[in-house]
């Protein structure tokens, strides 16, 4: 049994820069059995409980519970469950260039399972806001936006090995800490609570490990964001602008424009 929100889809959908075809749960059902040719759709799957056996072009792994896997676009799958304990499993099929971009900016292409990690509360966020009935279809789309971008930043660092924390160690956690809430307010005192060390120390640190403060990285980081969904969004300047935690859309324009060149309306 499953409980489907679908979105439906048209030629022209596919073309779109984020799109969502479904979102749902499934339920323990150890006939559960999935395949798909050549996949024109990103699967994004977390394990809530039980477990599969998910084949993407020949390579098999064997998700349980607290397991998320991804069945990448151009792929074929083949997933079903296991018959002895059947998974549950949240879920989201999705398309565009903005997902593939994040996947590649992120370097989490070629990434099947990432085992053990706490994502439950992306999908559950990205299930509720499709499920909102008070909410037009090109924002639900938008704001899962937003959640997809969260998840991989998450994914990207349950990824990353070890020797990368340990060999930049606090400015390798507060460059992590940024990247993770990038759409959150950020300042030097959030930073050194987080690390705890002195806010002196944060930027001495930060500036030694990466050449740049960390308020000109939070700028970077935020301009490169604000350009993805310039470019792959239908969220106006002045959403961006707000959703990024610029002053005001005046500030953020400015900004950009010394970072790139041009206004963000041209770009």
């Amino acid at each position: 049994m499953e409980h489907i929100i679908s979105f439906g889809e048209t030629f022209d959908d596919r073309d779109r820069p984020f799109y969502i075809e479904m979102a749902g749960i499934t339920y323990p059902d150890p006939n559960y059995h999935i395949t798909r040719k050549n996949s024109y759709i990103h699967c994004f799957e977390y394990v809530i409980k039980g477990g599969g056996i998910v084949t993407v072009d020949g390579i098999t792994n064997y998700p349980s519970e607290g397991d998320l896997y991804i069945l990448p676009k151009g792929a074929d799958h083949d997933y079903r469950s296991m018959s002895e304990a059947p998974f549950e499993k949240i879920w989201f099929n999705i398309s565009g260039t903005l997902c593939d971009e994040l996947i590649h900016v992120y370097g989490i292409t070629g990434t099947l399972i990432v085992k053990g990690i706490d994502a439950f509360p992306f999908f559950r966020e990205f299930l509720d806001i499709c499920e909102n009935k008070e909410l037009a279809l090109n924002e639900i789309h938008s704001q899962c936006a937003l959640v997809f971008h969260k998840l991989i930043i998450k994914i990207h660092d349950s990824i990353m090995p070890d020797s990368e924390h340990s060999s930049k160690g606090a400015a390798s956690d507060i460059k992590s800490y940024i990247d993770r809430n990038i759409y959150e307010k950020l300042s030097i005192e959030s930073l050194s609570k987080h690390v705890n060390i002195s806010s002196s120390q944060v930027n001495r640190v930060f500036k030694k490990a990466y050449g740049i403060t960390p308020y000109d990285y939070i700028l970077t980081r935020r301009i490169e964001t604000a350009k993805l969904l310039l470019k792959n969004s239908s969220l106006t300047v002045k959403e961006i602008a707000y959703r990024l935690n610029f002053a005001d859309e005046h500030y953020f324009s400015n900004i950009f424009l010394h970072k790139t060149g041009v206004r963000p309306k041209k770009y």
